[in-house]
């Protein structure tokens, strides 16, 4: 004995949520449990009335059972009562004949009335019943059975899902609700004037079948064996789709020609259902229309992207050494589809490969401003995976760079697409203007939160520095503030006390020593303490709220330092000592002229309860601590390992907090 199931599709991915497809699937298991679970008597007929009637048509052999009543018998059934009837009496003493016949009539009258009054039965299809039926479009919507049920919604879920995302929904619902009515026409066709009901899916699953024999000819269709035979083997293999579905028609064809549409499942209708999908996709595929007009209407509709079959053609053609073939088929693809991002892409990274630079930047940069356009990160993270090392970042406008460098610089990205930014941040930096300083400056940014290469950021900034004049003039300031940091930064590097996680005390101790206030002839300048709390805070910026109400958004990156101290709390007399946390963020150290700037927040500032809700203080604040070390790259004071622990330097006073990390007393602010 042998069992073949399909399980699904090698490989296959939804580009779109299935709905079409989960509608059908609800409504099918809907209808089933009204029409076939719920009722007690789901056909109308049972197996008792039935016999009840042959055993009143056998009483004598000149009556003949109704052929309304003989469609409730299958073939075998009506040979095997035809058999009986030779053996019926032939005369009974005082019986008549006609009015024995009146009331088989009458009991037949009956039970169809019964059969005909239930939901199934009104609405299936039933050929005798003609054109004027709900039957043509319901009956593909109902099953006879659990297994019926189960065994169309499985094929229907191998073929059906796919087809839904190529075709988008409006199309595919139009072709399963005709695949399934020619399905029904070609089983009318056949037997125009049968009384029996055709009920079930599989004509309208026969036609996506047809479809994707053609449209997913090469998909792998993984199928589930179960064999007996005074042993169990089980397992599953790999069938291309054309193979697949053609053994499936080709079953269905062999059982039609051996004994017609008699078996009691409606193969005409699976052979036409299946013969109407194949020559769909036909037409689709000659007439480009899925290339031309369905591909791009479901991009409109979903945001810029879908699949197009030809891509799949040229890349296999790539893939296989054949690189004149894939640059035309591209070139096909752009030619109906200009805007065609992933054609692009493939094909300028051709070209830059084969030398052809201008051209090539060219197809590139137009793809890059189409993805950055979507704002949506991830397809401009691929493009970087994609072009790898051919990235022409030289070749972009600056204009193009900043945009398509602050569309990879947002969201967790990786750390390829982050270098990328940098790169593409210092391109634009060619430029003049606000935005070459502003690009510089970020440029800058990124490098010093990577802690490599203070120099290169420092060179960014120097750059930055010459621009920064008229409309620009306002980000001196900032280039100034980075500028302390990459020499400080360098300074530490030198010292090997940049990573303060792992370095010896005596290199953190270099380390934090580096971080000294500016001092003017032997004389620490006091910092300027601004009060304040935080509004918000991501993985890229910082929102606080001074004392006054002015709101400032700052880059992550200006958080030059994070310094920790525990305070006592008045308390009423007798109660238990209470200390609270004083959190500082560094954004300047200053300069000759001027101390550090110091955001000074204390713990109802920090909004914890909001940030972390239902957790403990003590650990609400060491995952907000932990997050803005991470976020900003600042340097802990007074070390990784300590605030690590939650061991924070306690201060009996503000003063004593402030000359400790500063070396002065807060300047008024």
């Amino acid at each position: 004995m042998v069992f073949l199931l399909p399980l699904g599709v090698e490989g296959a991915t939804l580009e779109r949520r299935p709905w079409v497809s989960l509608s059908i699937t609800a409504v099918c298991v809907v209808a089933f449990f009204i029409t076939w679970v719920i009722p007690a008597n789901p056909v109308g007929v049972n197996e008792a009335e039935v016999r009840a009637l042959i055993q009143e048509t056998l009483v004598h052999r000149q009556l003949e059972l109704p052929p309304a009543c003989g469609a409730l018998l299958s073939d075998h059934g009506k040979a095997l009562l035809a058999r009986m009837k030779e053996q019926s009496p032939t005369s009974l003493r005082n019986v008549n004949v006609e009015v024995l016949q009146a009331k088989l009539d009458a009991h037949c009258d009956g039970v169809l009335k019964v059969r005909d009054s239930g939901l199934l039965q009104r609405l299936g299809l039933v050929p005798a019943r003609g054109l004027k039926q709900w039957g043509w479009l319901t009956y593909m919507f109902l099953h006879l059975g659990w297994m019926h049920l189960l065994g169309n919604l499985l094929f229907f879920y191998v073929v059906g899902l796919l087809l839904e995302d190529v075709w988008g929904r409006p199309l595919f619902a139009g072709f399963y609700g005709v695949g399934g009515l020619v399905a029904a026409v070609a089983h009318f066709a056949l037997a125009p004037t049968s009384q029996t009901l055709m009920v079930g899916a599989s004509g309208a699953v026969a036609a996506c079948m047809g479809a994707f024999c053609l449209r997913f000819a090469t998909r792998k269709v993984r199928v589930g064996y179960l064999v007996w035979f005074l042993h169990f083997w089980r397992g599953t293999f790999g069938v291309p789709g054309w193979l697949w579905a053609s053994l499936w028609f080709g079953n269905e064809v062999l059982n039609f020609l051996l004994w017609g549409n008699n078996t009691g499942v409606a193969v005409m209708a699976h052979i036409g259902g299946f013969v109407f999908g194949f020559g769909a996709a036909g037409a689709l595929r000659l007439t480009r229309l899925e290339e031309r007009f369905v591909a791009p209407a479901i991009a409109e509709r979903d945001g810029g992207w879908v699949a197009d079959p030809r891509m799949v053609e040229a890349q296999t053609s790539l893939e296989s050494g054949d690189r004149d073939k894939a640059r035309a088929t591209f070139l096909r693809i752009l030619a109906d589809h200009p805007d065609h991002t992933e054609a692009l892409l493939w094909l300028g990274r051709m070209e830059l490969e084969d030398g052809q630079v201008p051209s090539g930047s060219a197809r590139v940069e137009k793809a890059l401003q189409l993805l950055v356009a979507h704002d949506v990160p991830e397809p401009l993270w691929n493009a970087v995976d994609q072009l790898g090392e051919l990235f022409p970042v030289e070749r972009l406008r600056p204009g193009v760079a900043w945009r398509v460098a602050q569309g990879l610089d947002q969201g967790e990205a990786p750390a390829n697409a982050t270098a990328m930014a940098e790169s593409l941040y210092a391109a634009a930096g060619k430029g003049t203007g606000i935005m070459a300083v502003r690009a510089l400056i970020r440029a800058a940014e990124l490098r010093l939160a990577r802690r490599d290469a203070p120099e290169q950021a420092a060179g960014y900034l120097t750059r930055a520095k010459a621009l920064a004049t008229g409309d620009a003039a306002a980000l001196a300031e900032r280039v100034e503030q980075l500028e302390v940091e990459a020499v400080r930064m360098g300074a530490r590097m030198k010292n090997r006390g940049m990573d303060l996680d792992t370095e010896s005390a005596t290199a953190r101790t270099r380390a934090v020593a580096a971080l000294a206030p500016v001092a003017v002839g032997g004389t620490l300048l006091p910092p300027r303490i601004v009060p304040c709390r935080i509004l918000g805070l991501s993985s890229k910026a910082l929102l606080v709220e001074a004392q006054g109400g002015q709101r400032r958004s700052l880059s992550i990156t200006e958080v030059l330092a994070v310094a920790v101290g525990m305070l006592p709390v008045a308390v009423p007399e007798g109660a238990a000592p209470r200390q609270t946390v004083l959190t500082d963020l560094v954004v300047s150290w200053g300069d000759p002229e001027r101390g550090p700037t110091v955001l000074r927040i204390p713990a109802a500032g920090l909004g914890l309860a909001e940030r972390h809700p239902g957790v403990a203080p003590r650990e609400a604040y060491a995952r907000f601590l932990a997050a803005l070390l991470e976020h900003s790259a600042a340097n802990p004071m007074p070390d990784a390992p300590t605030l690590a622990e939650g061991r924070y330097p306690r201060f009996a006073t503000e003063g004593q907090f402030t000359a400790h990390y500063y070396g002065q007393v807060a300047a008024a602010a």
